[in-house]
């Protein structure tokens, strides 16, 4: 009987193989690959929409509005009302919003930056009508009621000590009001003497200043555009208001000190950058390539970028040294985040600034530039594997987002900018006022302007 049996099993695995080479030998279809679809509809509301094909469909609320444009008696509004939305809506109570998400396995986070407030909704196709009908009850419908802004000052108040223990999300905070002047000098978080004035009608004062149709954008990826469109009717906003307009932020170069007694001290060093729309925008960031974007290439070892090597030597203790490009739409900021003991603080933040200085004067020569370009081919190739990449790509680029999604486009991009034209950026943010923050103790650390001393 066994070997009746090891006979069957022995057809079946035969049978099974003979099948599956078939299978492998039948040509194979695959999906169309679909361009971005855009739109405006009536109402004002921009709507985007990228069919690939994933049995999740995402749908983000993009609005045009962050901290930058809080009014002078609403600051810390924008962090709040992050903070606020799940609370309940006209249709909808907390519980509910809650229970009705998860019902359907849908995912709903808020996100927000100085010029941004993002809504993302994730869930699966089959489900996407119901999602969406909770997402627009949240922007278009929140209720703000006191007992429950009440109930969620303490989640407010956690985001806070979180800050404050933080020192690589305080310097970050600090060196944008070091460098800028008016809107972007706002932080993304609210400043704790503003706990007792966040109410409902501050978060309503806000949203109705800044929270309008024509300032909503909603971008969508695992669906088609016509039902997206459909969608868009849901959400009712006002329209824009008469007496908004967003405050240009000038870069400042200014200088701000945070003193403790932590021994590990982080500083931001910064000079003007480009702002996004700017042409500069990807110059600005390849620089960041030719620099170092932070981290080891290989794992547990030392720093390999150009300015940890030339700055390695000046510490006694490990230090850490990466570039940065932070772009808005109007202005922008090129640095160094630089952590250090603070013996070595003030040698590892002078070492940074005379590398910046050497390599203006110098140039970025055509090695330094292949090794930056490949660089930055990688994380843009990374970036684009990531959907919520993709999304605040589609929500920024507008017409041009089709050019922004295709990797070759983008890779030629990078390909055509010339040593000449980097080299003339460098010379001109290593001539702009420098900015400096810091956090932690700042014995050792010289001020701004004894840096090139």
């Amino acid at each position: 009987m066994s070997s009746v049996r090891g006979t069957s099993n022995l057809i079946k695995r035969y049978a099974s193989s003979a099948a599956q080479a078939q299978a492998s030998s039948a040509p194979r279809t695959s999906l169309p690959k679909e361009p971005v679809r855009s739109s405006k509809n009536s109402n004002g509301i921009k709507v985007s929409t990228l069919e690939n094909y994933s049995p999740i469909a995402r749908v983000a609320a993009v609005v045009n509005s962050g901290s930058r444009d809080e009014a002078n008696n609403q600051v810390g509004a924008a962090h709040a009302l992050r903070v606020c939305s799940s609370l309940a809506t006209r249709n909808y109570s907390l519980f509910g919003l809650s229970r009705n998400l998860n019902q359907i396995g849908a995912e709903l986070t808020v996100t927000g930056s100085r010029e941004e407030t993002v809504y993302l909704l994730e869930s699966t196709r089959n489900n996407l009508s119901r999602g969406v009908d909770i997402l627009a009850e949240i922007i278009s419908r929140p209720e703000f009621r006191h007992w429950e802004i009440t109930d969620a000052k303490p989640r407010l108040q956690l985001d806070l000590d979180v800050f404050d223990q933080k020192p690589e999300i305080r310097v970050v905070e600090l060196i944008h009001k070091a460098a800028f002047k008016h809107g972007l000098a706002r932080s993304l978080y609210a400043p704790k003497y503003t706990l007792g004035n966040i109410t409902g009608d501050l978060l309503e004062s806000y949203r109705a200043r800044n929270v309008t149709s024509d300032r909503l954008t909603l971008v969508g990826t695992g669906m088609q555009h016509d039902e997206l469109v459909k969608f868009s009717d849901l959400f009712r906003l006002p329209e824009a208001s008469a007496d908004f307009t967003r405050t240009q932020s000038a870069y400042l170069g200014n200088e701000i000190r945070e003193e403790n007694s932590s021994s590990c001290v982080h500083v931001a060093l910064a000079f003007e950058g480009a702002s996004s729309s700017s042409k500069e925008a990807k110059l600005s960031g390849l620089l960041t390539h030719v620099f170092g974007t932070g981290g080891p290439r290989v794992k547990y070892s030392s720093g390999g970028s150009r300015v940890e090597k030339s700055t390695a030597a000046l510490a006694s203790s490990p230090s850490a040294v990466s570039a940065f490009n932070a772009s808005y739409s109007d202005a922008g900021i090129f640095g160094f985040h630089v952590v250090a003991d603070k013996a070595d603080i003030g040698k590892v933040t002078k070492g940074v600034f005379r590398e910046l200085q050497s390599v203006a004067k110098s140039g970025v020569n055509p090695q330094e530039l292949a090794r930056a370009k490949n660089s930055m081919k990688i994380a843009v190739s990374d970036q684009l594997d990531n959907s919520q990449n993709v999304i605040d790509i589609i929500s920024k680029a507008g017409d041009n987002a089709n050019a922004r999604l295709d990797v070759n486009l983008e890779f030629k991009a990078i390909d055509d900018i010339t040593a000449a034209d980097l080299n003339t950026f460098l010379k001109k943010v290593a001539a702009s006022k420098p900015s400096l923050a810091a956090v932690g103790d700042l014995s050792e650390l010289p001020y701004a302007d004894e840096l090139a001393a």
